[in-house]
């Protein structure tokens, strides 16, 4: 009983994990990029698990290689209670997600949770093709695929506060990127989301 107890308790702990998503301020030189301060910063962000880890982490670890390939009504639930003051907080009316081509995991995800927080979904950015970030270790290269990577789709004027949902977030120039092509179409704040964080960072 008292193994159950602590096992519980640590879950628990896990569960409550909250991982700030810090803007990128600065571009790297690239064969795109010059390295000097990105224009449109994004507002500081959060997720709700390590990958892979114990708890809600397992859980989309799980939902990202599952036969349904949606993300389990409890990762909803649990991303919609801790957003709820947040958007209240910063005035968010939009939820944009992060584009893939491969499938409509992030994007059915984020749809859920706009329905859940009675906001509007937007579906604004377009991807085209490049290489997955995970397998290049080099920032400049994950800087450069990033940014000929994702844009705002033809005629379209972004929301102004808009929160930006992606399932798992590494480098973070993905967010960096795709916040910035919505703030030049128009947006004024961009608040990242991911439901895990993947990398090897210390900070």
């Amino acid at each position: 009983m008292y193994l159950n107890s602590l096992i519980n308790i640590a879950e628990e702990f896990v569960n409550k994990l909250i991982i700030p998503i810090e803007p990128r301020k600065m571009w790297v030189s690239s064969d795109v990029t010059k390295a000097s301060r990105i224009s449109h910063i994004n507002q500081k962000g959060f997720c709700i698990s390590k990958y892979g880890d114990a708890g809600y982490g397992e859980l989309v670890k799980q939902g990202k290689y599952s036969k349904e390939m949606r993300f389990r009504d409890e990762l909803v639930g649990k991303s919609v209670d801790i957003l709820r003051p947040f958007i209240r907080e910063h005035k968010i009316t939009h939820i944009c997600c992060v584009p893939s081509r491969r499938s409509e995991l992030v994007k059915d995800f984020a749809a859920r949770v706009a329905k859940s927080l009675k906001l509007d979904f937007v579906d604004i950015l377009e991807k085209t093709p490049a290489k997955q970030q995970k397998k290049m270790e080099n920032s400049a290269y994950q800087c450069a695929n990033a940014y000929k990577s994702f844009f705002v789709k033809e005629n379209v004027t972004a929301p102004l506060n808009i929160l930006l949902i992606d399932d798992v977030v590494d480098s973070r120039w993905t967010f960096t990127v795709c916040g910035y092509r919505l703030m030049e179409a128009g947006a004024e704040n961009i608040y990242p989301f991911a439901l895990a964080d993947s990398s090897n960072r210390e900070d």
